[in-house]
């Protein structure tokens, strides 16, 4: 059961880690590198000698949609872990 409570403590809590993450990586290469981002096609962002455009513009796309995206993945498995920890809790008590 731990097994199961860890993965969707994963499913739960890792999309958002993953939307903050391309959050900060998007403000880095906007503020930091003057790159320009923006949901309509990928500009050329160039860090360190390296063409990052389209890499930006992927992690612009998923920082602005990513609730969307990731919403229902997290509130499923959110879901499913109150669900099964409220199973477990209900069998060991019956026990």
């Amino acid at each position: 059961m731990r097994l199961v409570r860890r993965i969707l403590a994963t499913l739960t809590i890792g999309p958002i880690v993953l939307w903050l993450l391309c959050i900060a990586f998007v403000m880095l290469l906007g503020f930091g590198f003057d790159c320009e981002i923006h949901e309509g096609f990928a500009n050329p962002c160039m860090v360190l000698g390296q063409d990052l455009g389209e890499t930006a513009y992927t992690m612009g796309v998923l920082a602005a949609w990513g609730p969307l995206i990731f919403g229902p993945v997290s509130m499923g498995a959110g879901l499913l872990w109150g669900l099964a920890i409220a199973l477990s809790r209900y069998l060991a008590a019956r026990r």
